[in-house]
């Protein structure tokens, strides 16, 4: 144990942990698309409210 905080859960050293690995080329589309698609909504539902965006 480390005097210095608290410690970690043990990991692979192998393992570069969740953000730091690569995700898939149809992972990011698909977040791309959904991201798009919520701005999308977004704008269509603020201008069915009558707001000014622009």
């Amino acid at each position: 144990m480390s005097p210095a905080g608290p410690t970690k859960p043990e990991r692979d050293p192998g393992d570069p942990g969740f953000w730091r690995r690569p995700l898939s080329n149809r992972v990011v589309w698909t977040i791309i698309a959904i991201a798009a698609v919520v701005v999308v909504a977004g704008v269509l539902v603020s201008l069915a409210l009558g707001v000014r965006l622009f």
